[in-house]
């Protein structure tokens, strides 16, 4: 079976090339540079030049194909032109799901965010449940508006599962979008040194390997215009941070950073970026994020897909490996 992939060099898509790849798919891998040095080489993977952006690149490229995995998205924190998340986010899904409608792709899974979703009050969210604060971060507000888009193709008869992963991390390239990798990297290589605010602002981390299975696992079984959380634990920065300390046997003097002092600094950055147009640290955005939880649910893709979540300390030991060693 051949199989389509946007995002091939990204932290999730390049692992999902490979599983696919291992279990005898003819994988095309779309990519803008062919060169590309996080593309895995495997027998079983086509790099094809291409870009989400490009229609033309995209219908020559989903030829053939009877799946596609669009998993491709601007998930930095900042960008020089704003417009270029809503281009990528919006835009290219929308190529994606209009070729693949025009080349007869018999299903498609879209890599959405628990984002769409943004903080929760007290217990964790679900696929039904709404959002209960405004879009004040542009990538989840892009990706909220590329699920609308999406929704309208399924309406249209597209067949499109869509998956929710949260935090991911594990063993792979560390990029922008990457933030977890980036702190447990930080942290054993003594340059972070940072718990926000009082350490118990929760969020949801889920295990890139359990999440790419969740892909497979949604283009499987998933239910047509259906949304499933593919999350893992939840867990405080200071579980986390405690976690590593224990896992990695590095004790690091950790500093706990006031929320105000946070708040303050981001909007020194925010300036600066203003003046320079130099990429920031940290946004007040994202500040006022850490003063709330992210918890989530993935009962549903548990039940539904068989969804499986690796308990976290044994994640962040394969994590952990991984990184001593790459």
């Amino acid at each position: 079976m051949e199989i389509f992939v946007t995002g091939a060099t990204g932290f999730i898509g390049r692992k999902l090339c490979l599983i696919l790849a291992e279990r005898g798919h003819q994988v095309k891998a779309l990519c803008r540079n062919l060169n590309h040095p996080y593309l895995i080489k495997h027998a079983n993977i086509k790099p094809v030049k291409g870009d989400i952006l490009d229609t033309g690149s995209l219908q020559e490229a989903m030829q053939g194909c009877t799946q596609a995995y669009h998993t491709a998205a601007m998930a930095k924190m900042w960008t020089r032109n704003a417009n270029d998340f809503y281009a990528t986010n919006v835009t290219g899904t929308s190529n994606v799901m209009q070729v693949a409608q025009n080349a007869g792709v018999k299903r498609i899974v879209y890599t959405s965010t628990c984002g769409v979703w943004g903080p929760t009050l007290k217990h964790p969210m679900t696929e039904n449940d709404p959002r209960v604060v405004g879009f004040p971060i542009t990538y989840e507000r892009t990706k909220y508006l590329a699920e609308l888009a999406v929704n309208d193709f399924v309406n249209d008869g597209l067949d499109v599962v869509t998956v929710n992963p949260s935090r991911v991390f594990g063993e792979g390239p560390i990029t922008d979008s990457n933030t977890v990798s980036k702190m447990i990297s930080g942290y054993l290589k003594g340059k972070w040194r940072i718990i926000p605010g009082d350490g118990g602002q929760v969020s949801n981390y889920s295990y890139l390997d359990d999440v790419v299975i969740g892909h497979i696992a949604a283009m499987e079984k998933g239910i047509t215009g259906n949304r499933y959380i593919l999350g893992g634990e939840d867990i405080s920065f200071n579980e986390f941070f405690a976690t590593l300390e224990k896992i990695s046997g590095i004790k690091r003097s950790m500093l706990r950073l006031p929320q105000p002092v946070i708040k303050f600094y981001s909007r020194f950055e925010a300036l600066k970026t203003n003046l320079t147009g130099l990429a920031p640290v940290f946004l007040p955005e994202f500040a006022d994020r850490l003063k709330l939880n992210q918890k989530y649910s993935s009962q549903k893709a548990i039940d539904q897909l068989g969804y499986h979540i690796t308990p976290f300390e044994e994640a962040m030991r394969r994590t952990i490996e991984y990184l001593k060693t790459h």
